[in-house]
């Protein structure tokens, strides 16, 4: 193992323990407020602490301002010169490249379903689908696109949310799901390819986002029209939906283990 890559891992290990920590701390928080809930009747709702709260929506904010008034032009002029049928093309492409990492995110998730669908998926777009360009695995029953992340993972094994991050340019995430973005990128095949510069990656996956703009623009502005409060909102939406996606995968792992959402 290389130095580069050995200094990785001792980061990730430490940022790790640091998100178990707040995450027993953020277990006790949701437990008290579920209790509450539940003795007033209600429903418990998926809980995320966030003690970055100010940090968290200035970032927001800046979020806002760079999606409506830098990336919205751009997204006119993209979509303009970069029609729907190409977009679609190299998303099924950059997902293609992504195989990697889902894979191994199945196995330690203890999903060999899931494990075994990528690798049948990414033999067939490979082959037949002009290296991923068209996704033609998707034309058969249940051999649709997954969403496996190591976020996830480490949710499924226990590692709770430890606290809310809102990411520069990137949006809604968590000190556990952002260890796992930066877990995931090195599972890219640029990672395992001798001498690569590791900005390589980082460019590879720039370059994925980048054509999905369009799609996650139109997503954003119908969520902020709606939103009566965008911050709060955006906040309890992620909680809910990472919390789903881990159930999700419990319920179907081999295992079963004391899931943090």
């Amino acid at each position: 193992m290389s130095s580069k890559h050995r200094r990785l891992v001792l980061i990730v290990a430490l940022l790790l323990s640091l998100a178990t920590l707040n995450g027993c701390v953020t277990r006790n928080q949701a437990r008290n407020e579920a209790d509450v809930q539940v003795d007033s009747g209600e429903a418990p709702l998926p809980q995320i602490a966030d003690p970055l709260e100010p940090w968290n929506r200035f970032w927001f904010g800046f979020n806002d301002v760079f999606y409506l008034k830098v990336a919205k032009p751009f997204s006119k002029v993209y979509s303009f010169a970069v029609p729907n049928y190409a977009q679609e093309r190299i998303n099924n492409a950059f997902t293609n490249f992504l195989f990697p990492a889902r894979f191994v995110n199945a196995l330690l998730q203890l999903r060999p379903d899931k494990a075994s669908r990528e690798l049948g998926r990414f033999i067939v777009n490979s082959t037949f689908g002009l290296g991923g360009l068209y996704d033609l695995a998707a034309t058969k029953p249940d051999m649709g696109p997954q969403e496996l992340d190591f976020g996830q993972t480490l949710g499924v094994w226990g590692v709770g949310h430890g606290f809310y991050l809102v990411l520069p340019l990137l949006g809604p995430s968590s000190l556990r799901d952002g260890i796992g973005l930066a877990a995931d990128s090195t599972m890219q095949p640029t990672t395992f390819i001798s001498g690569t510069p590791y900005v390589v990656t980082i460019i590879v996956d720039g370059a994925g986002r980048v054509n999905r703009i369009p799609h996650t623009l139109t997503i954003y502005e119908e969520f902020k029209r709606s939103a009566i409060e965008p911050y709060t909102a955006a906040r309890d939406a992620y909680a809910q939906m990472r919390a789903k996606l881990i159930n999700d995968a419990v319920r179907s792992a081999w295992v079963k283990t004391n899931a943090q959402p």
